[in-house]
């Protein structure tokens, strides 16, 4: 997510990330007398609720530029969510999501999610499973479920409906994840687990994207150095093609690595979102 902070690093995998000086929850919602659409922001795998600290306000006004209401959501790792980053309920998640998008400001027909590395992950399994998110930006994403990050006890990331989800498992204590927390590379442990897993393995770890209730936006980076997203939001794509998903869907892939994020890259999500979020949804 930042690049200040190394999400596999072995202290920050082990440590248990609490954060109580950043809310739950940072809304950043239009009051105009009208109703507008939600994009719901999710950080990674670092916890706690990194979009609400005050250097990513700029961040957050981009949205309110075009239109847009935003809130930015800590999933686990802040005073009223769970410390652990292991079976985090995506029913949970989608509640507090539908709470938000029940503000009398916000149009709730009208409800993207947004997230980040482990964040996109999860943006794309919210939109995958709740029809009333209805877009879904995610930005060096995954295709399939993973393990939960900061556990050394294999576990899954998420459950649904109680169940936890299947999940591809790159262990932290492999030597390519312990190699990439000298290197600061660990796509080749993740790239080890893809190819070691069965084909019935990946289709049971992977995210039904096909089912998504909206357009969607890939954003991928062609040298990640955390995790293969360039290859991975490639397989989305085919999935979503294989489907003829009936919606909007693009993939921008950057040539650089995971923290290449910036201002431009934004200029064109938004620019997205105009086509797609605002232009159909702003006051209906």
């Amino acid at each position: 997510m930042m690049k200040t902070i190394m999400p596999f690093s072995l202290v920050g995998l082990l440590a248990a990330c609490s954060n109580t000086t950043i809310p739950d929850v940072k809304r950043q919602f239009i009051d105009d007398g009208q109703t507008h659409p939600l994009v719901v922001v999710l950080g990674g795998s670092e916890g706690g609720n990194t979009l609400a600290n005050p250097q990513w306000k700029p961040f957050l006004d981009g949205f309110n530029d075009i239109g847009v209401s935003v809130a930015a959501l800590g999933y686990y790792g802040t005073e009223n969510t769970s410390s652990s980053a292991a079976e985090l309920s995506l029913n949970d998640i989608a509640k507090r999501i539908k709470a938000l998008s029940a503000d009398p400001k916000i149009n709730p027909n009208c409800v993207a999610v947004y997230g980040f590395s482990k964040g996109a992950e999860l943006a794309l399994l919210l939109g995958a499973h709740f029809d009333e998110i209805n877009h879904v930006v995610s930005v060096m994403p995954s295709h399939v479920s993973w393990n939960a990050v900061k556990t050394l006890s294999s576990r899954s990331s998420w459950t649904l409906s109680g169940n936890a989800l299947d999940y591809i498992d790159a262990p932290l204590l492999s030597w390519k994840m312990q190699k990439g927390n000298v290197t600061g590379e660990f796509t080749p442990a993740f790239e080890a687990a893809l190819a070691e897993a069965t084909p019935e393995a990946i289709a049971a770890a992977r995210i039904p994207v096909e089912n998504t209730n909206g357009p969607v936006l890939l954003v991928s980076a062609k040298h990640d150095e955390i995790w293969p997203s360039y290859k991975m939001a490639g397989y989305i794509e085919a999935d979503l093609r294989e489907a003829s998903f009936s919606h909007p869907f693009k993939h921008i892939a950057l040539n650089s690595g995971h923290y290449s994020f910036n201002k431009k890259v934004q200029t064109e999500v938004n620019q997205f979102l105009s086509e797609t979020l605002v232009a159909r949804c702003t006051n209906k």
